[in-house]
């Protein structure tokens, strides 16, 4: 058996079968030193499985063999790094036990090895605490936290949990050993900012080293933070009330510390009824602190906040805008921007956003976003977007800094997985701006932190969106296998419905073909099943989206038949599923490519009825009214007209600049001039020609037969106003542009009369 296949059974985890094997080679090998390496590994492997079934503490001589192997090895190369490395790491618990210069001599051995600087400052510091030289141990546990800082400067969790760990330790040192207490609150006080655990009792022991030295801020924070981490344990809220008390009695007493106060509030939110205070006026507390500190956010903010939760938005708002004002935090934004808008049934404008950690702006978005999902529709969706986008930009960019700038405190909560969700909700926001680049820059970003799976979607997305359809397949097919299909089916036919429109684009027609009876075979299967009558609004949503996706991809396969049974395909799905909205939307479409507008319009009342305004997508909402409305113009019904369409133009004249959707728009310009001109309403075809040529020269468009189309009509709309001059100078310019047009010189012609005429007032 060679050496590979032995580490292979180690690595498989069959320890005793490799032990075997290892005897047999070793017999032939007596000095190899790798092969003794992984017998000491194996030997250790099987210690800890021994000790974890007899659950017996493991001694120092359960490891003889081990250490006599790692000796064999030095007595054969005396600075062999993974042999003394494996020595002291063997051994570290048990330094007291063990002959003092012997293991010094091994550190020192080992610290030729420039790589093992951190384990030798930590053998060290182990070393000298168990053989009670606690002053030098000190001195190499400051060594190591110096190194933790440069070593793992760019890995702010590694760091952080090192420092922690030695910085524990010390405190210890100073506390238990020599008495330095006020040294080791200083200690704790340095480091604050990147102690990372959820020990609620290590908080509210240094909260109580805090109060031996009167330090009110470090009382605050400690308390503060034992509350962050309270996870509904009796015994632990327990501990918190009692340290509570003994702050509330400093604050009595006329502390006036905000840092304590701030804790005083988190434990009068979060135990309020534990702590027997008056729910019949929460406002109690934090009016008292209102009145001590009147420009200080905080007491404003829970104010706002316990009347936001009664109920009673009008009361609520003052206290919010004035916390807001003061500056707030994130979650502040949030309770203001939702107060505001169920008073005012609009949405506020907010001026200045807090600086806040990132779990927090993290965690304000996504409570942003089902305040957004509840009210959202596609009147409100763009503004309702920038906020969301604001949420969750600032979300990410304060992650960036957590993790490469070392700003905010540490947080536990705080990991690579919700950094990736972050990245995951910022790249949708900016998805729906459509700066598909930025959300692929910031997908690959994403899954640099942990490989969350949405982020493939998401990036799949704008590719798809960017017609890279081969990059999109990519990413998708990331997410096709049998355990995301069964974990999560109605997302798993959404990415398949966008698999075949992918495959359709293409040209792989006959794939794309059979994706589509599959996955409308399953979706068919999934609405059936038990299971989806279980589904609550969230999964339904997603369903429903799915259902339309797929449906998009059947209009691309179906268009591309271009056979007469298209409408016959529509009508069909629509028998089997008569309340889904969306094959109203397809045969709408369809209706309207046929030029059969007045069962374009059928559709699209059917539409609208059957599919909730806040369900609407924009592009939808845009689409149904634009498509109505040129339909009704080509049915001469001009009033309903012109009531679709100038929802299409408000909608996309909202967004136009964000969406560059100039194009759009201006085949909105078009058929809204077209309808206000037969409907005589001469100033508003004016103003929509005034409105369209501005675009043509912002846009640096060549003037062409729309432009001259919407000229002549305002220079016509200018004459039945009287306003003759204007109307010439509009003929002239089509002229300048385009001196044989034939309507231009017909309209000079007709009034030719006039060119005299128009001199006389």
């Amino acid at each position: 058996m060679k050496f590979q296949d032995l580490v292979n059974l180690y690595e498989e985890g069959r320890y005793e079968d490799c032990l075997s094997e290892l005897e047999v080679f070793l017999v032939l090998n007596p000095q190899d030193i790798p092969t003794l390496i992984l017998k000491a590994t194996v030997l250790k492997e099987l210690d800890f499985q021994n000790s974890e079934e007899d659950s017996k503490e493991l001694l120092l001589e359960d490891f003889q063999e081990v250490i006599t192997i790692y000796k064999s090895i030095l007595e054969i190369e005396p600075n062999n790094e993974a042999a003394l490395f494996g020595l002291l790491e063997t051994t570290r618990f048990f330094y007291k036990d063990l002959d003092y210069d012997e293991y010094a001599s091994y550190i020192d051995r080992l610290s030729i090895h420039e790589d093992e600087l951190e384990n030798v400052c930590r053998f060290k510091a182990d070393l000298n605490y168990l053989h009670e030289k606690f002053n030098e141990s000190i001195g190499n546990i400051n060594e190591l936290l110096s190194i933790y800082e440069v070593l793992y400067a760019h890995d702010r969790i590694s760091k952080c949990a090192l420092l922690t760990e030695s910085l524990l330790f010390k405190a210890m040192i100073l506390r238990e050993n020599l008495n330095q207490h006020q040294q080791a609150l200083a200690e704790f006080k340095k480091y604050k900012h990147d102690i990372l655990s959820n020990n609620v009792l290590l908080y509210l022991d240094i909260g109580q080293l805090a109060m031996e030295y009167h330090d009110y801020d470090m009382i605050g924070w400690a308390g503060t933070k034992a509350v962050l981490y309270g996870n509904e344990d009796p015994e632990l809220d327990a501990e918190i009330f009692k340290f509570y008390e003994q702050v509330i009695d400093l604050l009595n007493g006329g502390l006036e510390n905000k840092q304590c106060i701030y804790f005083a509030i988190m434990v009068q939110r979060n135990f309020r009824e534990e702590l027997g205070l008056d729910l019949s006026d929460p406002l109690i507390e934090a009016k008292r602190y209102i009145d001590l500190n009147p420009d200080w956010f905080v007491p404003y903010h829970f104010a706002g906040t316990y009347i936001l939760e009664g109920g009673n938005y009008e009361e609520a708002l003052p206290y919010l805008v004035k916390a807001v004002e003061l500056g707030g935090f994130s979650v502040t934004i949030y309770r203001y921007i939702l107060t505001y808008y169920e008073v005012h049934k609009q949405l506020p404008v907010v001026l200045n956003w807090p600086e806040d950690g990132p779990i927090d702006y993290f965690n304000s978005g996504c409570e942003f976003s089902e305040f957004e999902n509840s009210i959202g529709s596609p009147i409100l969706d763009m503004a309702l977007l920038n906020y969301r986008l604001q949420f969750f930009e600032r979300a990410y960019l304060a992650f960036k800094a957590y993790f490469h700038e070392n700003k905010f405190e540490a947080n536990y909560f705080i990991n690579h997985q919700l950094m990736s969700m972050c990245c995951n909700n910022y790249a949708l926001a900016l998805s729906s701006k459509r700066k598909y680049d930025e959300v692929i820059e910031i997908c690959k970003e994403g899954l640099t932190y942990s490989r969350f799976w949405e982020l493939y979607n998401t990036m799949a997305d704008a590719y798809f969106e960017k017609n890279e359809f081969e990059d999109a397949l990519i990413n998708y097919h990331e997410l096709l296998d049998d355990s995301f299909k069964e974990f999560d089916l109605p997302n798993y036919l959404r990415i398949s419905a966008y698999v075949t429109k992918c495959e359709f684009k293409l040209g792989y027609i006959k794939e794309a073909e059979e994706r589509l009876k599959t996955i409308s075979r399953e979706y068919d299967e999934l609405i059936q099943s038990s299971e989806y009558a279980e589904y609550d609004e969230e999964d339904l949503f997603v369903t429903r989206q799915a259902y339309m996706e797929i449906q998009n991809a059947r209009f691309d396969l179906i268009n591309h038949r271009g056979d007469s049974e298209t409408l016959k395909d529509w009508q069909k799905e629509l028998e089997s599923k008569p309340d889904d909205a969306s094959n109203w939307y397809m045969l709408m479409q369809n209706y309207f490519q046929l030029e059969q507008y007045e069962q374009c319009i059928a559709c699209a009342n059917n539409y609208e009825a059957t599919k909730p305004i806040q369900e609407m997508a924009l592009i939808d909402y845009r689409k149904l009214h634009y498509l109505r409305g040129k339909s009704y113009f080509l049915t001469a019904n001009y009033t309903a007209a012109l009531q679709d369409l100038l929802v299409a133009y408000s909608s996309t004249k909202a967004t136009l600049e964000e969406e560059e959707s100039h194009g759009d728009f201006y085949l909105i310009l078009l058929h809204l001039i077209r309808t206000y001109f037969h409907l005589n309403d001469w100033n508003n075809v004016i103003r929509i020609a005034q409105e369209s040529d501005e675009m043509y020269k912002s846009q640096n468009w060549e003037e062409d037969d729309d432009w001259c189309e919407m000229l002549l009509m305002s220079a016509e709309a200018s004459f039945e106003l009287n306003d003759t001059e204007s109307g010439k100078q509009k003929i002239q310019n089509i002229l300048k542009f385009f001196p044989k047009h034939e309507k231009a010189l017909e309209k000079k012609k007709e009034w030719s009369s006039g060119w005299f005429s128009w001199l006389k007032k």
